[in-house]
């Protein structure tokens, strides 16, 4: 959500700035604006819709700048337009902003703000001014932004421009910004991805640090002003990820990518030479824990679910899940034999950061499973169990979350192995998942045929027992993000208990069904939507095939799977039909509207 990119160079650099911008186009955005000073003169330009616009008449008006800061707006506060879009331009300073600042009113009261002076409807206009106050008062910019943040009830990151400096100033606290460093300038980011090609070393802010930077120096200060350092990393180009290439989308992208991510993800937990799935080096034995409780949002949610069914039937550890945003204000009962585990992909996600830090104010051991490295809550965990899905783009998540499902279903397989007792069917067959991967990618036809007769429907449903009621919901997910299609996922079992009443003559189901303990349950499902007129898609594998196709009015035959391999193979599928029919209805695949990437707000 939202997408700071800030840089103070030697040279001009809105090049660089107009190209961060557009790396952060994943993260989802309505508007987008720059600023730069220049002769001690603030020079902007602000536009609604997409960044070409921006880009355009930063063009046409030549604007220049070796100092610029730079936003994409997710609308929070006041709906996409001109007077809200950022960035805010006061006498003193200029500010972007990535957040909720909850508690606005209550400083326009302290600070004694004239609301005549605020002139959009967002709560970031509301600091710019009060910045520009402090200012006045301190003389020092950094010594402002100390004040600041101390009345701040919120997430926040913050880049200002200030009169009379060539210098950017910048702090956080729930937001994520990392500074770039390269041989000609400085900069910052919501994302390492917004960084120049050309940087050489990054640097991740901590809670409340703040920071000026220019062309050849950059300060870090704690939150009572006091000089500090920060580890520096070395920085490693993304661009390969930032690139279509030769595909359509980056979704479309990201899912023929999932035979290399998932393979990769498998191969750095698990050998099979040697028959082991060997996690980063810990002294944690997880099979000791009576307690696991699983918590994440959205996509990453249902690979929780996924993980319950696993976790339960191959451990003897009790299995809990969660919505983070639910989590997180629930009075819970914690017990002391418990490891809590997070997941998330950009590992920003807001709320599931703060059941994070709920987990460790109870003294919870804290395990996360991320797709970034260096993200907040990887770096405020435990014991951190990377997916290697590299940078996704796209907003609906798809090797990510395949890449989600191979970690928890290896994180299962460590547990029975320190029981000395892993299944060897199981463990044999993760190395094959690729395979399969790759030969339902090749009936890509056939998913867009089945997209084609989805066009003209009002309502389409999935549905699944057991480890694919999960990948029922997750479904039906992908196509409400991409669609805009009314979609529900049920578990099949819960259709006569209310979900029945909307099916009528024609209506699609879309029904997961391998060849498992649950397969007959699932066919007794599937007349109870046939005799209310209801059409079946049927997601099966040979064997399936067989019973299911004078039941069918479309089959689609996948490969073989087993239960801890099904939810993996069975995300293409959902994720194709979800894609086709997107590209077929002409919507904004990667950027859906009023969407974002990275959930950095409530």
């Amino acid at each position: 959500m939202c997408g700071i990119i800030a840089i103070a160079a030697k040279n001009d650099c809105i090049n660089d700035i107009i190209s961060g911008l557009y790396s952060l186009e994943y993260r989802g955005y309505d508007s987008s604006g720059l600023a730069t000073i220049k002769n001690n003169h603030f020079e902007y330009n602000k536009n609604v819709g997409k960044i070409f616009n921006l880009e355009k008449s930063v063009k046409k008006n030549k604007l220049t700048g070796n100092v610029a800061i730079a936003h994409t707006r997710w609308a929070t506060h006041g709906k996409p337009s001109i007077k809200n879009c950022h960035p805010f331009i006061k006498d003193n300073c200029v500010l972007v902003h990535n957040g909720i600042i909850e508690n606005y009113t209550d400083l326009l009261s302290q600070y004694s703000i004239n609301k005549k002076n605020i002139k959009s409807d967002t709560d970031s206009e509301i600091i710019a001014e009060i910045y520009n106050k402090l200012l006045n008062k301190f003389n020092n910019p950094v010594e402002a932004i100390k004040n600041l943040n101390k009345k701040i009830i919120g997430s926040f990151s913050f880049a200002f421009l200030v009169h009379g400096s060539n210098s950017i100033f910048v702090t956080k606290r729930g937001s994520p910004l990392v500074l770039g460093i390269g041989k000609h300038f400085n900069a910052v980011s919501s994302d390492v991805l917004g960084l120049p090609d050309s940087t050489r070393e990054i640097i991740f802010l901590e809670e409340n640090d703040i920071a000026e930077l220019n062309e050849s120096s950059i300060s870090i200060f704690d939150k009572n002003t006091r000089k500090i350092k920060r580890e520096k990393h070395k920085f490693v180009q993304k661009q390969d990820f930032k690139i279509k290439g030769n595909y359509k989308h980056f979704m479309e992208k990201e899912i023929f990518h999932q035979p290399i991510s998932i393979e990769d993800t498998i191969l750095n937990f698990a050998d099979k030479k040697r028959k082991i799935v060997y996690l980063p080096k810990s002294n944690i034995k997880f099979n000791k824990f009576s307690n696991i409780i699983l918590v994440a949002c959205g996509t990453a949610y249902h690979s929780c679910m996924v993980a319950k069914y696993w976790l339960e039937a191959m451990t003897n550890i009790n299995v809990s899940i969660d919505i983070a945003s639910e989590f997180r204000y629930r009075k819970n009962k914690f017990s002391l034999n418990s490891v809590g585990i997070v997941v998330s992909q950009s590992g920003e996600t807001m709320d599931t950061l703060k059941c994070l830090d709920k987990f460790k104010k109870n003294n919870i051991p804290t395990v996360s499973i991320v797709n970034v490295l260096n993200s907040s809550i990887a770096r405020l965990s435990d014991f951190i169990l990377p997916t290697l899905a590299g940078s996704e783009i796209g907003v609906a998540s798809t090797k990510a979350f395949t890449s989600q499902l191979s970690v928890l279903a290896l994180f299962a397989l460590h547990i029975q192995q320190q029981e000395k007792s892993i299944n060897k069917l199981y463990f044999n067959s993760i190395f094959e998942i690729h395979k399969s991967v790759n030969e339902i990618l090749n009936k890509e036809n056939e998913f867009k045929k089945i997209a084609q007769t989805l066009v003209d429907t009002k309502s389409i449903f999935y549905i699944g027992r057991g480890v694919m009621y999960p990948m029922a919901l997750e479904g039906a997910l992908k196509l409400k993000e991409i669609t805009y299609k009314h979609c529900e996922g049920f578990a099949a079992g819960e259709l006569k208990h209310g979900p029945l009443a909307l099916i009528e003559k024609n209506i699609p189901v879309i029904v997961l069904a391998p060849y498992d303990e649950n397969y007959f349950k699932l066919i007794s499902n599937i007349q109870e939507v046939k005799a209310r007129g209801g059409r079946i898609i049927m997601i099966t594998d040979k064997m399936g095939a067989k019973i299911a196709k004078k039941y069918s009015d479309k089959l689609i035959i996948v490969p073989k799977t087993n239960f801890l391999t099904s939810p993996i193979i069975y995300s293409l599928p959902i994720q194709l039909i979800a894609y086709y029919l997107a590209v077929f209805l002409g919507t904004d695949v990667d950027q859906p509207r009023n969407l974002a990437k990275s959930v950095t707000v409530e």
